[in-house]
């Protein structure tokens, strides 16, 4: 996919361009920014990384490349992208963290 911000485009993989955006959605949602470096294809085709400000007020946009061969696909940093975005979210309806010097775990408050 190219992905495209204010002022520019990379192409990178799908998964990645994916796992950027859904991150972006949950960050504006919460009003915060972070940094992210992902692998991309530069200009003259080399495979590199980049590092994306990403914040509320982040415009972004993927599209498709047809043709292209993905390249920078890397499972590592879709996970880390994953990882940072279930951060951001609120835990399941009925579950609680509760984390302490000798308790760090998800309870079920909904059973009776």
């Amino acid at each position: 996919m190219t992905l495209h911000y204010t002022g520019g485009a990379v192409m990178m993989a799908d998964d990645v361009a994916e796992a950027v955006l859904h991150y972006a959605r949950e960050l504006a949602a919460t009003q915060r920014s972070d940094v992210l470096i992902v692998p991309v294809v530069d200009a003259a085709g080399i495979l590199t990384t980049a590092e994306f400000l990403i914040g509320p007020a982040s415009q972004l946009l993927a599209i498709p490349v047809d043709g292209a061969t993905e390249r920078g696909r890397d499972q590592n940093v879709i996970d880390d992208i994953d990882r940072r975005t279930q951060s951001l979210r609120p835990p399941a309806a009925g579950t609680r963290r509760f984390v302490g010097p000798d308790l760090d775990q998800d309870l079920d408050l909904s059973a009776p």
